[in-house]
């Protein structure tokens, strides 16, 4: 590890001690009142657990059920219906502040704004959301859970190093958000997690990281813990990183769509579906296997490379020859952003070299 990386760790460490109220990890009862409404709908049928789900999830899920006339839930159907899943939701939750008021906290982003439709059905959604917590009485409920909950993320944060993950992160990429915030969600299946980010009334960036619960156990809700947990965090952090650089050129992306050709359908799976996401999520997992070099044993970056490879990540070999060259030359590339105008040429090289087929029949699309 360099010197350059402990002393941001150090720097982090100081930072996220004088953060608001920001555990290393917590359970958001925000978050589990989303949770809640969305296991009344048809999301939990492609989001839920293997089984039955842990015992929290089968209480919360009861604990709403009376309430599936409510608006809340009437809604989160007919944002599920449109498409609004996956990331969309838990992303619109981290734009809001606390219960029971759940206001505005951070203006809605354009992508969440465009995933759901407009910003108008966002704002019928949090107004029920408030409203649907106050007639239940939500947050009694959640205060009885809190202990049970805190009590569950305690094997995950044995030996967590979050503040070395988001120094390396820092570090990479060549600036600090203007705050990291890790959120477990229990009710949420299966593993994994999401990336979001929001901005600031100051233009700052704040990063989020919603963990997933595994999605097998009927017992206590299970998370990751050791490598795998902080992995998960470099991948998931890194969205607030990777998306805004390279979505500042949307027409550089627009041009390799022939690169999404030939696993659009397993990506499709996985709803990227355009090739914008696509590229992001090509970009983090290469990003994930040279903080592996860093931060974890040699024979876990060969194990992330093959993973994300069985996925239908084929680039990944190739962006991380792309990012060893961008952190050899940080003098040219101060900042990611500054160096992701190159990565594109360099993806376009490759589409030039091993898509020909690709190119023609994209070919009246691109010009």
């Amino acid at each position: 590890m360099t010197r350059k990386l402990i002393c941001l760790a150090i720097l982090m460490i100081l930072f996220n001690s004088s953060a608001a109220a920001d555990a290393p990890l917590r359970v958001s009862p925000e978050m589990e009142l989303l949770a809640g409404v969305l296991s009344q709908t048809s999301w939990i049928e492609k989001r839920g657990p293997e089984g039955l789900g842990n015992e929290y999830f089968r209480a919360l899920q009861d604990f709403f059920a009376p309430y599936k006339e409510h608006d809340a839930i009437r809604l989160a159907q007919e944002l599920t219906n449109k498409g609004f899943a996956y990331d969309g939701p838990p992303a619109f939750i981290c734009h809001l502040g606390s219960l029971p008021d759940l206001d505005l906290a951070y203006e809605y982003s354009e992508y969440v704004i465009k995933r759901a439709g407009g910003r108008e059905i966002l704002e019928d959604f949090r107004l029920a959301l408030a409203d649907l917590a106050a007639e239940s009485n939500f947050l009694s409920f959640f205060a009885k859970w809190e202990p049970y909950l805190a009590d569950c993320l305690a094997p995950s944060l044995q030996g967590f190093r979050r503040e070395l993950v988001e120094a390396w992160l820092s570090d990479f990429f060549g600036w600090t958000p203007a705050g990291f915030h890790l959120i477990a969600a229990p009710s949420m299946f299966p593993g994994g997690g999401y990336g979001a980010a929001v901005t600031d009334s100051e233009g700052n960036e704040i990063a989020f990281q919603i963990i997933r619960e595994n999605g097998s156990s009927e017992t206590v809700p299970e998370f990751p813990s050791g490598v795998s947990l902080e992995s998960l965090t470099c991948h998931e952090l890194g969205h607030a990183f990777v998306n805004p650089s390279l979505q500042a050129y949307p027409e550089r992306a627009n041009q390799l769509k022939p690169l999404l050709w030939p696993v659009r359908e397993v990506m499709a799976e996985q709803a990227y579906t355009t090739v914008a996401t696509f590229l992001n999520e090509q970009v983090i997992r290469a990003m994930e296997a040279v903080a592996a070099r860093d931060l974890f044993l040699p024979e876990v970056e060969l194990l992330i490379v093959e993973n994300n490879e069985r996925w239908g990540f084929y680039l990944t070999r190739y962006v991380v020859e792309q990012l060893e060259y961008y952190q050899a030359n940080r003098d040219l590339y101060p900042q990611f952003t500054d160096f992701v105008p190159y990565l594109y040429d360099q993806l376009a090289l490759y589409q030039r070299e091993h898509s020909t087929w690709q190119s023609r029949f994209f070919g009246k699309f691109l010009r």
